[in-house]
């Protein structure tokens, strides 16, 4: 028995290692629907003067929308953003990811 309990503690370490490593995966899947925010830059992209309009439902039509307002703008910079949410570390927003294309 006692050449088996170090055996026994190396394997629940492993499980309990393994079991909090799915947990933390599992807790990073995104389960809420995916939203798109167009970001018109009217004084170019390094410029903090933008606007913003969210909750779109997929690209296409963010990057209509943007397009638009763009034009309206004498073709001024924009780009939709994936998810996209405020950090307040960084005072910006963060998005998954950025398209312009």
């Amino acid at each position: 028995m006692q050449k088996l309990a170090p055996i026994l503690f190396v394997v629940l370490l492993f499980i309990g290692l393994g079991a909090t490593i799915y947990h933390i995966n599992q807790t990073e899947v995104s389960s809420h629907p995916e939203s798109w925010s167009a970001f018109i830059y009217k004084g170019g992209y390094n410029s903090g003067n933008y606007h913003k309009q969210d909750d779109f439902d997929d690209y296409p039509s963010c990057k209509s929308y943007a397009e638009n307002e763009s034009s309206k703008l004498n073709d001024v910079a924009w780009e939709c953003g994936l998810n996209c949410r405020f950090d307040s570390m960084r005072q910006g927003f963060h998005c998954e990811t950025m398209k312009n294309e």
